[in-house]
């Protein structure tokens, strides 16, 4: 019995120590893997972290570009309200003129945009009540040809007349002669106004 005994205890014996062996390596196998596990896992998450940042940086970067793009646009649109609001000051200022000066300068615009033939001039009522009776014989005089007959019809404007010429009309109200001069005008007033200001 004792031999039985020796050789239970043996197989015992080595049997715990089989165990305690596989139960070791199974810890050390168990620390690789979570030592893999999470170096793995620290790599995504530093990969994860450049991406979010360099997302981040894209949409600043698409924000800013967005903000400066907007502010851009804001100020062209003020500039454009600003020299529209000049040409429409001169535009009162022409329609507002002493009457004296204001035939003047009508006289002045239908000398030279008058056609070396028969015609008529045409006025808004209003600007038909400014004229002086001799009006038509002064203009007529200061044509190098033509002539020009003042029309019985009246056109709706503010200020300015239409040259007529049997069914060919030359508009020069002061609308048309500022609408036909705004673009080469406008860089002239850009020039004046903000050049000097953003220098």
């Amino acid at each position: 019995m004792a031999g039985l005994d020796k050789i239970l205890g043996s197989i015992k014996a080595e049997s715990d120590e089989a165990v305690a062996q596989r139960i070791n390596d199974a810890k050390e196998r168990a620390s690789e893997i979570r030592k893999e596990a999470e170096a793995s896992v620290s790599d995504e998450c530093r990969a994860i972290e450049e991406r979010g940042k360099k997302g981040a940086e894209d949409t600043v970067a698409r924000a800013e570009s967005a903000a400066s793009l907007l502010k851009r646009k804001a100020i062209l649109s003020e500039k454009q309200d600003i020299i529209a609001e000049i040409f429409d000051e001169a535009e009162q200022k022409l329609i507002s003129m002493p009457d004296d000066q204001y035939i003047d300068t009508i006289t002045k615009i239908a000398v030279k945009n008058a056609l070396p033939e028969e015609g008529e001039i045409i006025f808004s009522a209003a600007d038909k009540k400014r004229l002086p009776s001799a009006f038509e014989k002064d203009l007529n005089s200061k044509l190098k040809a033509g002539k020009l007959t003042l029309s019985s019809e009246t056109i709706d404007t503010t200020g300015g007349f239409i040259l007529s010429y049997g069914g060919v009309e030359q508009n020069c109200t002061f609308r048309a002669l500022i609408d036909a001069g705004r673009e080469r005008l406008t860089d002239k007033v850009s020039k004046v106004l903000f050049d000097k200001a953003e220098a």
